[in-house]
């Protein structure tokens, strides 16, 4: 007991140092991290009194350790996440910080004190966000290609690379950065290549080489076009091949009239029968009739085949097949939007509302998470007195709503038609448009819009890779136009 005693006095006596790393100390965000610090020599430290405050502030309490216990005064936001973890007894006053945030980051500070003496050293604590996997996307643009590529939550600003098939980099990229929620880091590029020799591109986000996420698309250029082809000549050809059978089939008809004719005329006197009662023209008007009808409604089964902005190997009754009924969930509504009209309206209330989003949204109250689903949006209604919208965003989204996971199209007066993953890749876009069709394929990963005004659906936009997961459309009629609504078509 003497022997502690004297050993406990001559640790509060003792001159001592505060050791802590030089380098920086990194750690992912939400997991647990811990800051070195110890004394040299080994003092026994249970008596002192131990601060760990951040960013040079004394007053910025992390942990405070007083009368041989752990206080409760310190910054609601470490509370029940930080702990000494160390032996004080050999000296040993590390912190552990759990749950790290992105607010965590920066210079962290151990200080000690005995009754004789104190020392203090810093550290800098750096906290680490792998970010999503890239979403590529493409259109067309002209003779070539337009690639885009997006990631999101990353910490700190990452490093974005575009590689061909040979791993070697692309140039002339453009990456664009801008802050997210909780101070994550968003990222999008776009690339124009031609598609002479090009296999597949890869598009690569990460902090350093072991911390990365890539993708690869393959981007087959005039889909459409040869689609649009590919079903034209097979349509083409069915139809000859049907109009021949029919020929075929009614010279064999005639013949068969002829020689019943003849039969009959070496049995019974021409005389015997009225001329106008020999069935001679019936057959062969009904083989007209049969020939015309047919033609015709092959032509139309070719032109609705041929002329619709879908691939070859989709029902070109893609519309009726998929289409779902939707109805608004007025609970998701945010409070400067209304939702009207059976659940099947959304407008504007509070124009130029100083809102965190240029798009409030509403959502749907039904699920859209495997299969194929097809609905349509009213953008601008002119039968009504209403002008056409300053601004709409339309696409889906999951539950709970995040940026990293809504795929749609925006429109703003001042900007254009362009995809939310990416505002600077405008989309060619005339504002005669009133209805808009969406097209969301669970089995392929995909969220295509249409122009659904003209039988062609001409093709808008494709959204390539999406996560498998549950969605839900999204609405939002902008916040620029009072009473100027977006409307779901029955």
């Amino acid at each position: 007991m003497t022997l502690k005693l004297f050993l406990s006095l001559f640790s509060t006596l003792s001159e001592f140092s505060v050791v802590t790393p030089n380098a920086s100390v990194s750690a992912l965000l939400g997991s647990s991290v811990v800051l070195p610090c110890g004394l040299s020599p080994s003092l026994n430290a249970r008596t002192f009194e131990v601060r760990w405050f951040k960013n040079g502030d004394i007053n910025n309490l992390v942990l405070l350790y007083q009368d041989q216990k752990v206080q409760e005064n310190v910054r609601t936001e470490y509370r029940d996440r930080v702990s000494l973890i160390g032996e004080l007894d050999k000296g040993n006053v590390s912190l552990k910080l759990d749950n790290l945030k992105t607010v965590d980051r920066g210079e962290y500070t151990c200080f000690v004190k005995s009754i004789s003496w104190y020392d203090k050293h810093s550290m800098n604590l750096l906290v680490k966000a792998l970010g999503s996997t890239p979403l590529l996307s493409y259109y067309e643009a002209g003779e070539n290609v337009n690639v885009t590529c997006t990631s999101g939550g990353w910490l700190p600003k990452p490093t974005l690379t575009w590689r061909n098939n040979e791993g070697r980099e692309l140039p002339d990229s453009h990456a664009y950065y801008r802050t997210g929620s909780e101070g994550l880091m968003n990222v999008s590029s776009w690339l124009l290549i031609s598609l002479s020799d090009l296999e597949w591109i890869s598009c690569t986000v990460g902090l350093n080489h072991q911390e990365v996420r890539e993708s690869r698309i393959v981007p087959h250029k005039g889909f459409w076009r040869e689609a649009f082809i590919t079903t034209l000549v097979l349509s083409l050809t069915v139809l000859i091949t049907f109009t021949v059978l029919l020929i075929l089939f009614r010279k064999v008809l005639l013949r068969n009239c002829s020689s019943h004719k003849d039969e009959k005329a070496a049995a019974d006197s021409p005389e015997s029968l009225p001329a106008e009662k020999v069935p001679l023209n019936a057959p062969e008007n009904a083989t007209e009739n049969i020939t015309e009808n047919t033609t015709k409604n092959a032509t139309v089964n070719t032109t609705a085949n041929t002329t619709r902005g879908i691939s070859s190997t989709e029902e070109p009754s893609l519309k009726d097949r998929y289409k779902v009924s939707l109805t608004l969930d007025p609970s998701t509504a945010h409070r400067s939007i209304r939702v009207t009209a059976g659940w099947k309206r959304v407008h504007c209330i509070q124009p130029n509302t100083d809102c965190e989003s240029k798009f409030p949204h509403v959502v749907s109250k039904e699920e859209l998470g495997s299969g194929q689903h097809y609905w349509e949006v009213l953008i601008w209604d002119r039968t009504s007195a209403a002008k056409r919208k300053s601004s709409w965003c339309v696409g889906v989204t999951q539950k709970p709503h995040s940026e990293n996971v809504l795929r749609a199209l925006c429109y703003e007066e001042e900007t254009g038609l362009y995809p939310n993953t990416d505002e600077i890749n405008k989309i060619p876009f005339k504002y005669n448009m009133t209805r808009l069709g969406l097209y969301l394929n669970c089995e392929r990963n995909t969220l295509s819009f249409y122009n659904a005004d003209k039988t062609s659906y001409s093709h808008l936009h494709t959204f390539n890779n999406i996560p498998h997961a549950t969605y839900f459309a999204l609405f939002s009629p902008g916040v620029k136009d009072v009473n100027n609504p977006l409307r779901i078509v029955n």
